[in-house]
């Protein structure tokens, strides 16, 4: 069998991380916890992932997602036993059992059919579209995936480098999978896993202070962090700046996707104003081609 190594990013975890880390041992060979430079004290939880057998890795200061998985493949990698593959986790992410091993499977079955790997995500994952391609020799390919969940050869990270660290968050997983496409390599859609990832917070929709009911039911919109607003807008334009020539319709999609969100929020979810002005500064900065942590002005 495969040796699969689990890298999970966690940033102010709290004890439901502890549950999804007995998930992940049940079905992978290692597995490497990264705290993100947390301001909260995590030394009791990351003590008790340990005692589970996690391996553990400090940052000293919050380096963003790409920098926190960087750190716990090298680990995964350098351990005593190499593993096949690394598995890519949020905190927030609970596997099923049986997860890992239909990742596994699908893998298997691209290689026999001539299909070369990039990555393989799960067919389904609850709350969110998994976008698909087409079928090439009886194998179902993805579209871009979400990083949580996501299963990568070794000889694909050694080949290809690991995770652009100065998009610090958001895009990343975006850019790894194009720099994939770019050399050819494919994502594969494993039919039989399902992820269940939590993605943004829903909020009550409010027009001009009154709540927006369709169906005598309150309308929910569902919302990012507001922080996170500038780094959606910015990255993608540098995203766009990369590799917009290679895939124009990618970004143009992307593009369109993120301005419809925007002026949904805008519209309907209370904060509007932050978020507003987090976009507007991301996409400054983009315009400018600023990566890297946000800068504090």
């Amino acid at each position: 069998m495969p040796q699969t190594a689990a890298v999970v990013s966690l940033f102010n975890p709290d004890d439901g991380v502890l549950a999804n880390a007995a998930a992940l041992l049940a079905q992978v060979d290692s597995v490497v916890v990264v705290d993100d430079g947390s301001p909260e004290d995590t030394a009791r939880i990351l003590a008790e992932l340990e005692s589970m057998g996690c391996k553990a890795v400090r940052l000293t200061e919050n380096s963003g997602i790409a920098a926190a998985l960087n750190a716990g493949i090298t680990a995964a990698l350098a351990a005593e036993t190499k593993p096949d593959y690394v598995l890519t986790m949020d905190q927030d992410s609970l596997l099923d059992a049986g997860y890992v091993d239909a990742l596994l499977d699908a893998a298997a079955a691209a290689a026999e059919a001539g299909v070369p790997v990039g990555m393989v995500a799960p067919a389904s994952v609850r709350g969110l579209p998994v976008r698909r391609g087409p079928v090439l020799n009886g194998i179902q390919l993805g579209g871009e995936p979400i990083q949580s969940g996501l299963l990568v050869p070794v000889p694909v990270l050694e080949r290809l480098g690991l995770f652009q660290g100065t998009l610090f968050i958001d895009g990343v997983d975006s850019e790894f999978f194009l720099r994939c496409e770019t050399q050819g390599l494919r994502t594969v859609l494993a039919p039989n896993a399902a992820l269940n990832h939590a993605l943004g917070s829903p909020a009550a929709a409010n027009v001009f202070g009154r709540d927006v009911s369709v169906g005598g039911r309150p309308l929910k919109v569902r919302t990012a962090a507001d922080w996170r607003y500038y780094y959606l807008f910015r990255n993608r334009i540098l995203l766009a700046r990369q590799y917009g020539r290679r895939f124009p319709l990618w970004t143009l999609k992307g593009l369109l996707a993120d301005y419809r969100h925007l002026a949904i929020v805008t519209l309907l979810a209370p904060g509007r104003g932050i978020r507003l002005a987090n976009a507007l500064r991301g996409v400054a900065d983009g315009v400018r081609g600023v990566s890297g942590r946000r800068a504090r002005r």
